[in-house]
Order: structure tokens, then sequence, then C-alpha cells
């Protein structure tokens, strides 16, 4: 009986334990780099628009990204514009660059989903002190299905999702944290629009402890069973009929 409340004392210091997988919001911790937001045009293709954080963004950088990000996307931008957003013209810090184009393949309602990779493949590697670790976007007008990513804790990149959900859904938003884990794009894997289920979702990262629920468990089941084949023993075989 003592073994048994031992082994309940670990089951409940187990769950009392917090869980090491959980994280704080990217929305909470990562301050975007880029905020960018997405609409679907009547016609068919995708409005973006890229504002850039850091006073100053190089604007011929900012061209090459959305280059990379057609390339990506298999579709070239039209109609790009890159200017200088100024806020206050008599403070330089207040110079924000910003792109405006239209391209294919964002918003895939087909799909019932959008493409973040390469949003995120498009925005890295870019050098010091112009280096991109979190993206914002913002995709206008669309309302989640079961299909749209919610979230994905890879390793090379963080994805987090959330929807705004007004009256009317030609105002509904939803907004996507990216954090760029790494700097090399070849290590981005964010599930695309039809993509295998099983695939959509990112593994749990194994554990690196030992599952002291689990192991209580069978220990208590052990020992429930060697307590009754003991006690079978102690009395004794029972004598054959004829």
């Amino acid at each position: 009986m003592m073994l048994v409340l031992l082994g309940l004392s670990w089951v409940a210091m187990a769950q009392s334990e917090p869980n090491p997988t959980d994280s704080q919001s990217l929305f909470n911790s990562q301050v975007p780099d880029a905020t960018i937001t997405i609409k679907k045009h009547p016609l068919g293709a995708d409005m973006v628009e890229i504002t850039m954080t850091p006073a100053g963004y190089p604007p011929e950088l900012l061209k090459s990204q959305i280059q990379k990000l057609g390339k990506y996307l298999h579709s070239d931008p039209r109609g790009l514009q890159v200017y200088d957003y100024v806020l206050d013209p008599s403070s330089p810090n207040s110079h924000f660059t910003k792109a405006q184009f239209a391209v294919d393949g964002v918003i895939v309602r087909q799909a019932g989903s959008v493409r973040l990779n390469p949003f995120a493949q498009a925005f890295a590697g870019a050098p010091k002190p112009w280096t991109i670790h979190a993206l914002n976007l913002q995709f206008q007008s669309e309302v989640p299905t079961s299909a749209t990513l919610k979230s994905y804790p890879g390793k090379a990149v963080r994805v987090e999702g959330r929807y705004e959900n007004p009256s009317n859904p030609k105002l509904s938003d939803i907004e996507y944290r990216i954090q760029l884990v790494s700097q090399d794009p070849a290590k981005f894997d964010i599930p695309e629009p039809g993509a295998n289920k099983a695939s959509s979702t990112a593994p749990a990262p194994p554990k690196s402890s030992v599952d002291w629920t689990t192991l209580a468990v069978f220990v208590i089941a052990a020992l429930s069973f060697g307590a009754l084949v003991y006690s079978l023993l102690l009395r004794g075989r029972p004598r054959g009929r004829f």
C-alpha cells in the first residue's frame, strides 16, 4: 500500500510541473521588422503592401526581397512601387520604406488557406543591421477555415495566427506573426495550402526527461500483479481431481 501511495504521489508531482512546451505568444515576444497587409482584388490578384519598421530601410534591398518573393510564389510582382513614407518631415527617424504591388498565389481560397513560407524565405538572410527577425502578416477580409494554419512551432521558423471576427465578415482579418529563428530560407518549412493534414501541424518536440506519469502507472501495475502472484503462492497449489 505504501508503494502504491508513493506511485500516486509521483503522478501528482508530474502533473503539477509546468508544461515545458508552453511558450510565450509571438505577438507579445516578437516585434515585427516588417508589417505586410494582403488583400484579394475582385479580379483575383493579391494586393500587397509592405511597411518596414527600421527607419531608413534601403529601398533597393526591399526591391530585391520582393523579387525573391515573386520567385517563391512563381508569380512576378506587378506595378511595384517602393517609396519613402514620412510621418514627420522634421524628424530624420520618421522615414519608413514602403512598397506596394500585385502578385498571385498568396491567398488560395480553393484550399481555404494562405501561403506564408514564401514571405519568410524572401526576407531571410538580409545583411546587418537590416536583418529581419520577425514579420507580421495581415490578410484583410479573409475568414479562416478548417484548413487555415493556426500555429507552427518549427525549428527554423515559428508561426502564430489569430483571427479578428467582427460582425461584418468584410472587415475580418487573419493575422500572423512569424519568427525567423534561422536566416537560411532552405530550412523553412511552413505548411503550404493543400498539404497533407498530417503535415499541417508540427510534431511535438521530443521530451528530454522521463515521463514519470507513465512510469508510475507501470510501477503500480507491476506491484499489484506481484502482490497477486505472491498471495496465490502462499495458498499452495490446488490438488488435482480424478
